[in-house]
């Protein structure tokens, strides 16, 4: 009927029918009859002559079907090429290497104490705050005795001020 995109790009493609039966595709990608019949009940498209388009079906398979499952990572020709499998399974290594990587520069760091816990940085920040938050209550008591001219009303004015300031601190995000 028409050729797609993708036989263009597989020359490998343009010598196969355009459409085969569930066994013949089945054959093609090295699976079993029984696991086509699978894919087809997770959406794998099929005509309405219950054939198979080979390459709208590889296409489907390749945007689908996992292929760092134990299934697809048959040796020979398979759901995703050889190519693909081996592209596949080097790009898994290197991300696996640059986890480890990851983790042990992680830990190097806790153990060089570049890197701390964050729950230890919250506490001693707590402890900190906690000491500012004293001193500035104070304030009030010691500018009294600093200047005994001022009123009571001037030291509680005083005391009012930095409670508020606290608050606002406290309250802002």
């Amino acid at each position: 009927m028409h050729e797609t995109h993708s036989n263009l790009a597989d020359p490998a493609l343009s010598q196969l029918p355009r459409a085969l039966s569930k066994s013949a595709f089945a054959k093609l990608v090295a699976v079993s009859p029984g696991r086509v019949s699978q894919m087809v009940k997770q959406g794998l498209p099929v005509e309405a002559d219950g054939k198979i388009d080979v390459a709208r079906g590889k296409l489907w398979i390749a945007e689908n079907i996992n292929p760092t499952r134990a299934a697809s990572q048959a040796k020979g020709p398979t759901l995703f090429g050889e190519e693909r499998q081996k592209a596949s399974l080097t790009e898994e290594r290197a991300r696996l290497a640059k986890e480890q990587a990851d983790a042990a520069e992680i830990k190097n760091a806790i153990l060089r104490k570049v890197l701390v816990h964050a729950s230890d940085v919250e506490r001693e920040w707590a402890s900190v705050l906690r000491k500012v938050r004293s001193g500035v209550l104070a304030v009030p008591s010691r500018v009294r005795q600093l200047l005994p001219h001022l009123t009571p009303h001037d030291v509680e004015a005083i005391d009012n001020e930095l409670r508020r300031a606290l608050e606002d601190l406290a309250h802002d995000e």
